[in-house]
């Protein structure tokens, strides 16, 4: 394990990491409605390219984080970064939906690693007792990522097409490879080593089902899935919106969306400087509490005045404050429940994130009709679900927390 003395040298690997999942999803999201038309698909298969990345990266997560407890951070590490490249170049020369489809779910599976893995390997370098802010301070930086990636990819694809995302994403890919291979230290040597995909997996199996039968670590885990369904059912929802519904270029929307990971970088940002003065359960409710009043207003505010983009992109921002309050903590509290399974415990809050996430965007597909409504009543639905886990999560919390 590093020494306390090594973080500064660390966290800008860490940081990189974890930018291969926005790399895959929000430098994808302008695109969605230019590939709609180039490829002639509907809305359902459309929201599907980001969906089933989405959930695939959410199922690729329980595998990360128990396989890197038992063999080690780097190697586990190593494996997604060429799944994540090779399923760029495919999608790269995707001609037709399922081409692109089956590059996508690649890519998915190995941008599962990146989030997951970096912070079991901050665990491993901070120690649990400066966990949550490491974490809100990781996150924030890594929400660069996202907060870049649509301009960047609204602008690329005005000038070079949607397959020029692809042919960046594979290049970083490489780029990472190396990097991780040449300067990334092993945190976690393989020293209960299973052999054999038969007791790797009732391994991976006996760790999460040891997690989830406890009520505490089960509702922390959901608290943040719930609100990434939440975000994401509006961050995908408003591409259609405001191309579509209030006819904006591609480009232009990219810039407006840089609102709303804008907001989760300043919800982490304070999660950050809280740190340990506040309760993890407080934090959790708080967040979570926050996140339902902002879609009961931006509810009334659509009622009232109708689509606009400001209607879209104020919430869409209030809302990434919301979350980024809310997951540093609930993380930290998922962890904290059994430190011996750290690395699980973090890729089942990261698996929850990623699955509601998807669940929420296809449904959002399935139920779209071009207006905000059945957009508006399923985000409803995820916070409310949110702030239920929050407080599960609080009254089967220990006093001492």
């Amino acid at each position: 394990m590093e020494s306390a003395s090594q973080p500064k040298f660390i966290f800008p690997a860490l940081v990189t990491v974890t930018l291969i999942a926005p790399l895959a999803v929000h430098m994808f999201i302008p695109a969605l409605p230019v590939i709609k038309s180039d490829l002639e698909i509907s809305d359902n298969m459309a929201y599907a390219t980001i969906s089933w990345v989405m959930i695939v990266m959410a199922f690729a997560t329980i595998l990360y984080g128990g396989l890197s407890d038992q063999w080690g951070r780097k190697p586990v590490l190593l494996t997604g970064l060429a799944l994540y490249t090779i399923g760029a170049e495919l999608s790269w020369f995707a001609t037709d939906i399922y081409t692109l489809l089956s590059g996508r779910i690649m890519q998915a599976a190995g941008a599962g690693c990146g989030v997951v893995l970096a912070r079991a390997i901050a665990r491993d370098i901070y120690g649990m007792e400066r966990i949550a802010p490491v974490i809100a301070n990781l996150t924030a930086a890594y929400v660069l990522g996202p907060t870049l990636a649509p301009p960047l990819g609204g602008f690329m694809i005005d000038a070079l097409g949607w397959r020029s995302i692809f042919m960046l994403a594979t290049l970083i890919g490489l780029i990472l490879i190396l990097m991780v291979a040449v300067y990334l230290p092993e945190t976690h040597p393989p020293t209960n080593q299973v052999t054999g995909k038969s007791r790797v997996f009732k391994t991976i199996w006996v760790e999460y089902r040891t997690l989830i039968t406890i009520p505490r670590f089960t509702a922390y885990a959901l608290t943040p899935g719930f609100l990434s369904g939440t975000f994401f059912a509006l961050a995908t929802s408003s591409a259609f919106l405001a191309t579509e519904g209030l006819k904006m270029q591609v480009e232009e929307f990219g810039l407006w969306f840089l609102f709303l990971p804008a907001g989760f970088m300043a919800g982490n940002f304070i999660s950050g400087r809280i740190g340990n003065r506040v309760s993890i359960s407080t934090m959790t409710i708080a967040g979570s509490l926050l996140n339902v009043v902002i879609v009961l207003t931006m509810v009334a505010v659509l009622f009232i005045g109708g689509l606009s983009i400001y209607a879209l992109v104020i919430p869409g921002f209030m809302l990434g404050i919301a979350q980024g309050i809310c997951l540093p903590y609930a993380q930290a509290g998922a962890m904290h429940v059994n430190t011996a399974l750290a690395g699980s415990a973090s890729g089942a809050v990261t698996f929850s994130q990623l699955m509601f996430a998807g669940i929420s965007q296809q449904i959002c597909g399935l139920i779209a009709d071009s207006t905000w409504t059945p957009i508006a009543l399923v985000m409803l639905i995820f916070s409310l679900m949110g702030l239920a886990a929050a407080l599960v999560a609080a009254v089967t919390l220990p006093k001492s927390n």
